[in-house]
């Protein structure tokens, strides 16, 4: 076998090589990137496309609607322009109807009149009275108010003269017990100058200077006794001073209170009796205004009822000629609203029926819409997927390229270490 001489490649051969193989990759990727990039402005003006003609339909849809719907209030309001006309003719001759009927009510208005001025002032009696009644409560509380306090006065000097009485007893008995004591302790002394007596007679002067110690102590406690018993009665002189004094003074105060209760009482009165004067004064006024008022409300009562006889026998004669006048009026009216109440319904009729009719070709244009929406919405969800297939293939396609370029890079790298070797001399032909 004949074996190929060996070509060694330059730098400038490998580069270009890389970058040729580099290239070829890039545009393959970029080439795919373009097809995916078209399919998807291709599914998107077809999403778009289709949305257009749905909302070029439903634009369609509403023009009609609203054509339809100002067609009908057309109708209605031809129908209501009649109605009205009838309805308004059909007031007049109820409002002339009524004018009779004025008069009359206006007499029964005066009568009420007078009926509630009289009892207006009946009120206004039961009033006074009630205000009269309410003053001679006022009255008997004060007094009653007057009483009490009396009452309290003479229960707080009672109070004051049973302690005085106490405080006096507590002082008699403090009294016989130090008279008590006094004796106990003279029968004490007594006794023991007996037994020193008895003792011997050398005791004689202790006893006796004892004695003399003990009487002249029993003299301080007697000259103390004396001035607790003194100081106990002034104490007990001032207190029932002060008592006395305090019993004065609410003698005073309540005859003082009892004096402005009496004097308010009678102002009471005095403004009672002033107010009594005023009412009476002012209820004779009211009868004498109430007698007048009912005299001028006869008076008018009168004249109304004369005038809404002669009224009524003018109105009655005129709703005689025009009774007749009305009759075949108000029949054909009668005729007309019915003519016209009957093309009314016959127009909201026909307005319902056109609506039900719009609306129901509007849901079927909806319906068609939604699904032909649905349809697009599931090509664009094709699509995608087909996208997103296609970008998974062109990553995978991209890390084999680049693993492709790592190879390359390393092939490149292991002709430089090549070429960085000494060449070995190549013979020019194949050796046999």
């Amino acid at each position: 076998m004949s074996e190929m001489k060996k070509v060694k490649l330059t730098a400038q051969e490998i580069n270009a090589a890389k970058n040729a193989a580099a290239a070829a990759k890039d545009l393959a990727i970029a080439s795919k990137l373009l097809l995916t990039a078209d399919l998807a402005a291709e599914e998107a003006n077809k999403a778009l496309e289709a949305r257009q003609i749905i909302a070029t339909q439903k634009a369609v849809a509403a023009q009609q609607a609203r054509d339809a719907h100002e067609a009908a209030a057309e109708r209605m309001a031809l129908a209501d322009q009649e109605l009205l006309a009838a309805q308004q003719a059909g007031d007049q001759e109820r409002a002339e109807a009524l004018e009779a009927v004025a008069a009359r009510k206006a007499a029964a208005e005066a009568r009420k009149e007078a009926a509630a001025q009289a009892r207006i002032a009946a009120q206004e009696l039961a009033a006074r009275k009630r205000a009269e009644a309410e003053a001679k409560k006022v009255e008997a509380a004060a007094k009653k108010q007057a009483a009490q306090e009396a009452a309290a006065a003479k229960k707080a000097a009672a109070e004051q003269a049973r302690a005085m009485a106490l405080q006096q007893a507590a002082e008699k008995k403090a009294e016989a017990e130090a008279r008590k004591l006094a004796a106990q302790q003279a029968a004490a002394a007594k006794k023991t100058e007996a037994e020193a007596k008895k003792r011997a007679a050398q005791e004689a002067a202790a006893a006796k200077k004892a004695a003399a110690e003990q009487a002249r102590a029993m003299a301080l406690q007697q000259a103390a006794e004396k001035k607790a018993e003194a100081e106990a009665r002034k104490l007990a002189a001032q207190q029932a001073a002060e008592a006395r004094k305090a019993e004065i003074e609410a003698k005073k105060r309540a005859a003082q209170e009892a004096a402005a209760a009496k004097k308010a009482a009678a102002e009471q009165a005095r403004a009672m009796a002033l107010q009594q004067a005023a009412e009476k004064k002012a209820e004779a006024e009211a009868r004498k205004l109430a007698a007048q008022q009912a005299a001028t409300a006869r008076k008018a009562e009168i004249e109304a009822k004369k005038r809404a006889a002669q009224e009524a026998a003018a109105a009655k004669k005129a709703l005689a000629e025009q009774a007749r006048e009305r009759a075949h009026q108000l029949a054909e009216e009668k005729r007309i609203a019915a003519e016209a109440k009957k093309a009314a319904d016959a127009a909201r009729k026909q307005a319902a029926q056109e609506a039900a009719a719009i609306k129901k070709a509007a849901a079927e244009q909806a319906r068609i819409a939604a699904q032909e929406l649905a349809a697009i919405k599931k090509a664009e969800a094709e699509a995608k997927r087909a996208a997103a297939a296609q970008a998974k293939a062109i990553a995978q396609e991209a890390a084999a390229a680049r693993k492709e370029a790592a190879a390359l890079k390393k092939a490149e790298a292991d002709a430089r270490k090549l070429a960085a070797v000494q060449p070995e001399p190549v013979w020019p032909f194949a050796s046999e």
